[in-house]
């Protein structure tokens, strides 16, 4: 009969993953850094300098979903950095907040001041649309997959605390 269980009660080397995308995160930090940066220069330069015009209020809502994602993707990145854990909850959390803004966006987008078709739209009827799919997909996404992260590490979790 085949003894499938290891016996040795030697503590094992912990497979550092960070270690291994070290770039990567360096430069996922360097680049979102840098549009973090650009987005806060969009933002003041349109409210403060330059002003919205109605039909550019669409766009600009446009444009600073997109750098709220990225800001939180750059937080994200540097507690992973910080912490040198891969998996939290606060990147789940993350993660799903920010599919709810994309989720959000694909809703009071359409309905702005100079708001042009992504041409993926839900239910749509001339020129009214009910939902941009183009924010809608990526959010439902980014929900799903903030979910499935989350299980995978109440999962992990769980197998720490039994070892």
């Amino acid at each position: 009969m085949k003894n499938d269980f290891e016996l040795d009660t030697q503590p094992k080397k912990k497979q550092d993953f960070l270690k291994r995308i070290r770039i990567w995160i360096g430069v996922a930090i360097l680049l979102t850094g840098v549009m973090v940066i650009a987005g806060i220069y969009y933002t003041v330069e349109m409210l403060f300098v330059k002003g919205i015009g109605n039909q550019e209020i669409a766009s600009f809502a446009s444009r600073e979903v997109y750098y709220l994602v990225i800001l939180i993707a750059f937080a994200l990145l540097i507690k992973i950095l910080i912490d040198e854990k891969p998996f939290s909850s606060t990147l789940t959390k993350g993660i799903q907040f920010s599919g709810l803004l994309f989720v959000a966006a694909s809703i009071v987008i359409p309905r702005l001041g100079g708001y042009q078709s992504s041409g993926f739209e839900i239910c749509s009827y001339g020129s009214f649309v009910l939902i941009d799919g183009m924010f809608l997909l990526p959010g439902l996404l980014l929900i799903v997959l903030g979910r499935i992260i989350m299980a995978g590490f109440v999962m992990q979790k769980e197998l720490d605390e039994i070892l």
